[in-house]
């Protein structure tokens, strides 16, 4: 499969042996996986932590980033995304919560967006954390919205500034964990 600045072609992937397509294909799982693993933790250590709003991110933009900066697909933050948005439509979830899988999906898209621009710019650490800060801090902007319809969260009643920044935070300390995991591992492998 060709390989052009880090990220492999749409067109390149339909085009490429059975053995090329099975590779991008279990990448594609591997990512989804990736995503339906920060809704299980999300799941399993909800109400466990009073950290403020938008603790989750941690978790979540550290996957997230993972699988973005690990995959040479230029869509993993989308299918990192489409993983946990499945995760959120099992029962076994309870995250109470069903317009949850917006705000993952959101996520999934900016930090492509963001990072297909932190790219031409060397990636730098202070970069990918605004991409997952920003990424993150859309929660509470699309629950904002959403609550216009009717649905209320108890994270907005104060107004969506504080909300909005928290998550920002975490989400931007998140993507800079997930980041250095890449980093450091790309650092012990070149080391060899």
């Amino acid at each position: 499969m060709k390989m052009s600045g880090g990220s492999a072609s749409i067109e390149s992937a339909s085009s490429s042996s059975p053995a090329d397509a099975r590779a991008v294909l279990l990448e594609m799982l591997g990512l989804a996986a990736l995503g339906a693993l920060a809704v299980a933790v999300h799941a399993l250590t909800r109400g466990h932590f009073e950290l403020g709003p938008g603790h989750q991110g941690l978790t979540w933009m550290a996957l997230v980033m993972l699988g973005r900066m690990a995959s040479h697909l230029p869509w993993a933050g989308v299918t990192t995304a489409t993983g946990a948005v499945a995760a959120t439509m099992l029962p076994i979830g309870r995250l109470g919560d069903p317009f949850l899988w917006v705000s993952y999906l959101a996520a999934g898209m900016l930090v492509d967006l963001g990072y297909a621009s932190v790219v031409r710019s060397h990636r730098t650490l202070w970069l990918i954390a605004l991409v997952g800060g920003v990424a993150h801090a859309t929660k509470p902007l699309i629950r904002s919205v959403i609550q216009l319809g009717g649905w209320h969260y108890e994270s907005l009643l104060a107004g969506v500034p504080y909300p909005a920044a928290s998550h920002f935070l975490f989400g931007a300390a998140g993507a800079a964990i997930g980041a250095s995991l890449v980093a450091a591992r790309r650092r012990r492998t070149s080391a060899k």
